[in-house]
């Protein structure tokens, strides 16, 4: 028994050693991901002018972010942490109920205490991240799933030196010689205007994406509103050649316009419904029995 003590010292030296190295290994791996992303907007004529990650409500440590990775493939999480941002200065956990259950907002803002990113004052509570939206947060759990569900490499809240539309780019990934664009939005489809949709336009005129994602984090009704809209900006930009460039229905609340441009939201499940438009672009590229390419 006084052996293996007298090992214990040298043993946790090694497991610190690796964790070293570990971490060395990720951040290699996370700075090669920049390069080849950047390089790849360079081939397009584009200069990744910086990358900005503020406001974005994650954990520290590494378990912290995988475990919110986990939480954030929940719905009802996503519309509690938008719950929290809303009412960021002083909250109660009565003010956290609108989308899911007493217990289940508890076990929710008991996470997000312990990961210290949330802070008790009194009988009250606050949070103790500095933002003002959840938009940030989305984008990265998107980046996210792309990397780590369907291998994308992929960066988030780029902003791009002279691009029509505005700069900021939320979610640019490459992979099989093509490029991934994702616009997200986590306001309701009643919040989306015009002018949001022409935006998205003007960004797909600059980056020239293969597959573009418009991407609304919400499970209501894309149909009544948002695939109206896409239409609508279609025939102002397109006049009469728009019957090349229809708004049709993929399946359920999910749209593509010619098998490269994407409407969805996140009913049932939002990493899902990416995975349906990817493999519906990726599919289309390969052998058809009919003779297409």
């Amino acid at each position: 028994m006084s052996a293996a003590r007298a090992q214990l010292p040298e043993l946790q030296r090694s497991i610190d050693r690796l964790a070293r190295a570990v971490r060395a290994l990720r951040a290699h791996r996370d700075g090669a991901t920049s390069v080849v992303l950047r390089q790849a907007l360079l081939r397009r004529g584009l200069l990744w002018k910086k990358v900005v990650h503020n406001g974005c409500v994650l954990p520290r440590t590494r378990k912290g972010r995988d475990e919110c990775y986990q939480l954030l493939h929940h719905y009802s999480f996503r519309l509690f942490l938008r719950d929290v941002i809303k009412h960021r200065q002083r909250f109660g956990i009565s003010d956290l109920q609108h989308y899911c259950s007493a217990a289940t907002a508890r076990r929710y803002l008991d996470w997000l205490i312990d990961r210290r990113l949330v802070r008790r004052t009194g009988r009250r509570y606050h949070l103790a991240v500095d933002t003002h939206s959840f938009g940030s947060t989305l984008e990265w759990f998107v980046a996210s799933v792309l990397e780590k569900e369907y291998g994308i490499p992929a960066v988030w809240n780029v902003r791009l030196d002279a691009a029509r539309g505005g700069g900021d780019y939320d979610v640019i990934g490459f992979q099989d010689g093509a490029c991934i664009y994702v616009e997200t939005k986590s306001s309701p489809p009643r919040n989306i205007e015009t002018r949001q949709i022409h935006a998205f336009f003007d960004r797909l005129e600059t980056l020239r994406p293969q597959v573009a994602i418009f991407l609304n984090d919400t499970q209501l009704r894309m149909g009544d509103k948002i695939a109206v809209l896409f239409a609508a900006e279609l025939q102002q930009r397109l006049g009469r050649r728009m019957q090349r460039r229809r708004v049709e229905r993929l399946s359920g609340e999910l749209f593509t316009i010619g098998g490269q441009v994407f409407i969805a939201n996140s009913d049932p499940d939002l990493a899902d419904n990416l995975g349906v438009c990817l493999a519906h672009y990726f599919r289309g590229q390969g052998f058809h029995m009919d003779g297409g390419a």
